[in-house]
């Protein structure tokens, strides 16, 4: 029903041309950032070859996804830096809300701030856990149950960096990590959260 490429690094938009040509796709969001790297222009070669069109973000837009809802809380400007211009989502389905961050610094969080109603029982944390995301105000205002780092094994940057696991342990959420639990699915019945990890050696289900 919708493809979100959420702003244009290879990170978050490497194979979303696969996915484009190997799909139907409903609606396809993408910031008005752009780049010069192929991946990106293979990104946009895919969507004119499927006849499709790319939708701006608008801060406040709602679109139905089955029984659930969600609504775009940024980017509510154009930001020279391309983190900032990810595009951040909030699904609410019943008494359950997911908040989707992409790579957005503080800069977007403090825009953010301003829209109200953050809260959320699931936080996927900004940008890998990098110290420049999950600014205190807007942890606070978020108040997330959980918390999902997705982060790369001894990546290079040192992500999740050690102020933000510390922000997140004296918050009391829980933090649930891609480098020590792998895949992370979480099911929603509208009212019940469970998540469930999966990785080569093992599957684990939690509620």
């Amino acid at each position: 029903d919708y493809v979100i490429g959420t702003h244009p690094h290879e990170d978050h938009i490497g194979g979303l041309d696969d996915v484009i040509d190997s799909f139907e796709i409903g609606k396809i969001f993408m910031p008005k950032h752009k780049s010069t790297t192929k991946t990106f222009e293979d990104v946009l070669l895919s969507i004119q070859n499927k006849g499709l069109k790319v939708t701006s973000p608008k801060v406040g837009a709602k679109y139905n996804l089955g029984q659930a809802e969600w609504t775009i809380l940024a980017p509510s400007q154009e930001y020279k830096e391309t983190n900032n211009s990810s595009i951040v989502i909030k699904l609410v389905f019943g008494n359950n809300s997911f908040i989707f961050t992409a790579d957005a610094e503080e800069k977007s969080e403090i825009e953010m701030l301003k829209t109200g109603n953050l809260n959320s029982d699931v936080l996927k944390v900004g940008h890998h856990g990098s110290i420049t995301s999950t600014s205190y105000d807007f942890l606070k205002e978020v108040n997330p149950t959980y918390a999902v780092i997705s982060v790369g094994e001894a990546n290079r940057y040192g992500h999740p960096h050690k102020e933000v696991i510390e922000r997140l342990t004296e918050q009391k959420v829980k933090i649930l990590r891609t480098d020590e639990l792998g895949t992370i699915i979480f099911i929603s019945d509208g009212d019940e959260l469970q998540y469930e990890t999966i990785n080569s050696l093992e599957s684990i289900s939690n509620q």
